[in-house]
């Protein structure tokens, strides 16, 4: 029977997985390892859950749409309004220097957020130029939307439009997307789902665990190869695991989804690699608070139901001394902020060896407290590590033989299969997340992608 294992369980790979599932014969196995000690323990559980339609560079752009539309799709299936907080959302871009009109200021804010001084989305090639500028990623906006039709689709706002929530003038902020193109989810929650989809559906979890080695049967020489799954610390989430140390896993295919560390992962599977991907980091500092006025206030009934119904959320993309704050109200009843981006943060050798710092988290509250009150609650404060490539664009590809080196590597079945990479999606991989797992399933059955992503496969 063919056999794909898949070496991540964050996001990228677990919606490979569900896909796979869904798509592939009854007979074709699934596996997936993750090393870390705790599942989602970087930013597959602490990433803000932002999802865009349109906000992406021409080699994007085909996956942005086809993902948008599969998290509506999976939401509207399994309630997962209720489920793991999926919201259409409001997004707008916050002046925090605003002047009046009387103050002689000829600041134009829609310069730096929807590029329409410049013609256009501002997004350039390689779809992280507003990283590289140090700019906010909501320059990736197309264009401003009319303030009137944004806050026409609803949401708690005060009298004067703005989200209860969120501390500014008015005439500060500028609505770059209605709730038609920009939606929110809880990260954690919706990976919690399709894990427990996966299992349902008889995928193998293997946690933690780590893929050490490629192989074959000395009782086979001539047999497939094998993958070596050795099992870390006494606790595992997998039955084989409990039962031993070593599992070898025969496979026709293998999908490394392993985020910021999809390098370590192909270097020692295939260590006479002519090349490897080049994945660096992008570390993120966040944390999550609880206003007062976000969810709405219980004496408010009407607020409160629609709250619970299809109440939109909303996108705040602002600016600060030295860095560019997001901010969110999500439908699981908490306000997130982050954008802090420290560029001296070293990768871990796992997610769960990240250490914040405190300076860090304090220079984040300090926005919180402008934006959002003095008297928000910390819930949580988080580290997480998003990958990114030389080129801004993620790599989603099936790897050429002359790319794995000389040794073992799986032989896929009638020609299709074998060995692919999906990462690099930087900030945009729960966004792009589910629209990779349906692109890498079909690319491992041998299938035509739903989305071009030619360009994405060049690496």
């Amino acid at each position: 029977m063919p056999t794909t294992v898949i070496l991540g369980v964050g996001i990228i790979g677990l919606s490979s997985a569900h896909s796979l599932a869904s798509l592939a014969p009854p007979d074709h196995r699934i596996h997936l390892v993750e090393a870390a000690p705790k599942l989602f323990a970087s930013a597959s559980g602490k990433a803000a859950g932002f999802i865009a339609k349109d906000w992406f560079s021409p080699a994007i752009s085909s996956l942005g749409v086809l993902s948008f539309d599969l998290h509506r799709e999976l939401a509207g299936r399994y309630n997962g309004r209720t489920r793991w907080g999926y919201s259409e959302s409001i997004a707008y871009s916050l002046d925090h220097t605003y002047q009046s009109d009387e103050s002689g200021s000829d600041y134009d804010p829609r310069q730096e957020v929807a590029g329409v001084e410049s013609g256009g989305g501002g997004e350039g090639e390689s779809g992280l130029d507003w990283l590289l500028n140090g700019v906010s990623r909501a320059t990736m906006a197309g264009a401003e939307t009319d303030v009137a039709v944004a806050e026409a689709a609803g949401g708690p706002t005060t009298d004067a439009g703005i989200p209860q929530w969120l501390q500014a003038i008015p005439e500060a902020l500028h609505a770059i997307s209605d709730k038609r193109s920009t939606a929110q989810v809880h990260p954690r929650r919706l990976c919690e789902f399709l894990l427990e989809q996966c299992v349902v559906a008889g995928v193998i979890l293997h946690h933690p665990a780590r893929a050490t080695q490629l192989l074959r049967s000395e009782e086979d020489p001539e047999g497939p190869t094998r993958v070596r799954i050795e099992y870390l610390g006494q606790q595992s989430d997998s039955p084989e695991g409990r039962a031993r140390r070593v599992v070898d896993i025969p496979c026709e295919n293998i999908v490394i989804a392993a985020g910021c560390w999809t390098p370590q992962v192909y270097a020692t599977l295939f260590p006479n690699a002519s090349r490897i991907p080049r994945i660096t980091h992008l570390a993120g500092v966040s944390m999550s608070l609880k206003s007062r006025h976000w969810p709405p206030s219980d004496s408010d009934t009407a607020s409160v139901a629609g709250f619970q119904g299809s109440t939109p959320c909303h996108a705040i993309f602002t600016d600060a001394a030295g860095f560019t704050p997001e901010i969110f109200s999500r439908a699981t009843g908490d306000v997130w902020i982050g954008g802090l981006n420290p560029a001296s943060i070293a990768l871990p050798a796992l997610p769960t060896d990240a250490q914040i710092d405190a300076l860090d988290v304090e220079r984040l509250l300090a926005v919180a407290h402008t934006l959002c009150g003095e008297d928000v609650e910390v819930r949580k404060t988080a580290l997480c590590f998003r990958p990114v490539t030389a080129t801004g664009r993620p790599i989603i590809a099936r790897m050429h033989e002359a790319d794995l080196g000389d040794g073992l590597r799986p032989a896929g079945v009638d020609g299709k299969g074998g060995v692919f990479v999906a990462t690099g999606h930087g900030p945009w991989g729960i966004s792009l997340s589910l629209g990779t797992g349906r692109v890498v399933a079909e690319m491992v059955l041998g299938r035509e992608t739903s989305a071009d992503v030619g360009a994405l496969s060049r690496w």
